[in-house]
């Protein structure tokens, strides 16, 4: 199943419209994400323009860099994406903040943008945050564990 903006049923102003999403539907990896996603779009409609300005909220389940335990995080993505209405003598926009739509296209598919900016929020570093003295807000290990264990490794 896509997730699909219909344009014939938006109104001309501003409209929220919420979705709840899972992984399988936007063929991401169900170990990466273990629950649902929840997307909120905030659509403004103006004559030939839809503007939408995208929340997606979930959790990943990540493998710790140090210490390779699996911890759920948290994650909020925001973004916005701009459809215009394509004219007969326009040429192709090579944009990705500003896509274009036939006259005549009942829906608009925002499955695969919404895709993409789910994998772009997977952190490089995949660390839990860090309590206030310093220990791992999963593990409760400490930087000078990892150190000793690194030199222990050496040796």
């Amino acid at each position: 199943m896509a997730i699909k903006i219909n344009l014939a049923a938006l109104g001309e102003g501003s409209q929220v419209i919420d979705f709840i999403s899972s992984p399988k539907e936007l063929g991401i990896d169900e170990g990466l994400i273990p629950g649902k996603l929840n997307i909120s779009a905030d659509i403004l409609k103006v004559s030939h323009q839809v503007d939408m300005k995208i929340n997606i909220s979930g959790k990943f389940k990540l493998a710790c860099d140090m210490c390779l335990e699996v911890y759920e995080m948290a994650f909020r993505k925001d973004f916005e994406l701009v459809f215009v209405q394509k004219t007969a003598r326009e040429g192709i926009i090579d944009n990705d903040y500003i896509k274009t739509y036939n006259p005549f296209t009942k829906d608009i598919d925002i499955t695969e943008d919404i895709r993409e900016y789910v994998l772009l929020a997977v952190p490089m570093k995949k660390l839990p945050a860090e309590n206030a003295d310093g220990t791992c807000s999963w593990c409760g290990k400490t930087k000078d564990y990892w150190d000793n264990f690194i030199k222990k490794e050496e040796v």
